[in-house]
């Protein structure tokens, strides 16, 4: 009986390989996030950054079919590729960079002098990924990372340890922040983003964006997001609006849209609305760990716990030692809204950043930028004296 994903995984090798003889690498980066879902997170951050200081490399992104997007944020100067394609195949073998957020996989043929540069999507996650997720040794595919990452970029101490179990990646890092998460220090046009989505002037924005559940493809939330508007409305009198988000990997979000509740889970980029958001609810989201350096109000409804513990993958360590805010129903959730100011949120978050020993410099990008520019100057100098 023939094995199917046996049969798909020879093929892509053998594509790789051929893909790989086409020639040497060359001044050009190829980008992918989410497998070619969005153009977001930190490779997008990366490419963005490229383009601004060394405009002369070529930036390729791989983007899965029907990749056109509503809120499409992919810039003209950028070539857009299928990821399943031949020719995108093509370009990843004679790139002088490889940039992506998941796991490097065994189907990938790394050529001679290229830099495979790993920026995951999760540097605070708590869930248990990979490595750490996958029970009796049973490993849905192989992680490759410990092979052939060159650099791993990442923005705390905690990381360190994640990535050495979750990755087995014990190899040279880049500990200064994620790149997605330099606009959360040093904002880029917020307004920008404010109108785009919708948001009228004086209305200040809570972000709801809860994790996807293994168990739940549709995720029907116990948040009552409008009686939490009227909480955060009642500390300061302002108008507030929700963007509520759905995880990429759910089939979406029931919270139950309304006038001042805009359903935001088409937009590609997280790091774009943490940073126009001035208060922030999830639940198991790493998105958690990246918000902390706006210094805002920041609440984990954590109302499943009891299921989400015994029917997903668990934690890395325990959320109550690490500190951060925890609802376990509205009651919680509107009482920390009621009591707890500005300052004592922003308090709560420097202990967090303290807990993770974040290294967020606000030049992440920059300094992966630098990294590839190096490389490749070392390349043509070696390509040169042969």
């Amino acid at each position: 009986m023939f094995d199917l994903r046996k049969i798909k995984f020879v093929l892509n090798k053998s594509l790789n390989v051929i893909a790989g003889m086409t020639g040497t690498v060359q001044k050009k980066i190829v980008f992918e996030s989410n497998h070619g879902i969005h153009y977001s997170c930190n490779p997008r951050a990366i490419s963005e950054k490229m383009h601004e200081l060394y405009p002369d490399y070529e930036l390729v992104w791989g983007m899965k079919e029907g990749w056109t997007e509503k809120d499409n944020l992919i810039p003209d100067y950028v070539k857009v590729i299928p990821i399943k394609s031949w020719e995108y195949r093509k370009q990843r073998a004679t790139a002088i960079a490889y940039v992506r957020n998941e796991a490097m996989t065994v189907d990938l043929v790394k050529p001679k002098n290229q830099l495979f540069i790993q920026t995951w999507h999760g540097d605070r996650g708590v869930k248990k990924i990979l490595y750490e997720a996958w029970k009796d040794g049973k490993r849905p595919f192989p992680v490759m990372d410990e092979f052939l990452t060159d650099i791993f970029v990442i923005g705390s101490d905690y990381a360190v340890k994640r990535i050495s179990d979750a990755f087995h990646y014990h190899g040279k890092t880049l500990k200064e922040g994620c790149p997605r998460n330099d606009c959360l220090i040093m904002p880029v046009d917020p307004e920008r983003i404010r109108l785009k989505i919708g948001v009228k002037e004086g209305q200040k924005i809570l972000l709801y964006a809860p994790t996807f559940r293994q168990h739940s493809k549709l995720f029907k939330t116990d948040v009552n997001l409008h009686e939490t508007l009227n909480h955060f409305k009642g500390r300061d009198g302002h108008e507030w609006i929700c963007l509520a988000r759905a995880h990429p990997k759910s089939g979406g979000l029931e919270v139950g849209i309304g006038a001042n509740i805009i359903d935001v889970s088409g937009y590609p980029d997280m790091a774009d609305l943490l940073m126009i958001a001035d208060a922030f609810i999830t639940d198991y989201s790493s998105s958690s760990g990246d918000f902390i350096l706006r210094k805002k109000p920041l609440i984990l409804a954590q109302f499943d716990i009891t299921q989400y513990m015994n029917e997903d993958r668990g934690f890395h360590v325990d959320y109550n030692e690490m500190g951060f805010l925890i609802a376990k129903n509205q009651e919680e959730l509107n009482y920390y809204i009621d009591t707890m100011s500005d300052e004592d949120f922003a308090k709560n978050c420097d202990r967090l950043m303290d807990y993770f020993s974040v290294h967020e410099t606000g030049h992440a990008a920059e300094a992966v930028c630098h990294a590839i520019d190096e490389h490749y100057k070392k390349v043509i100098e070696k390509r040169n004296w042969s």
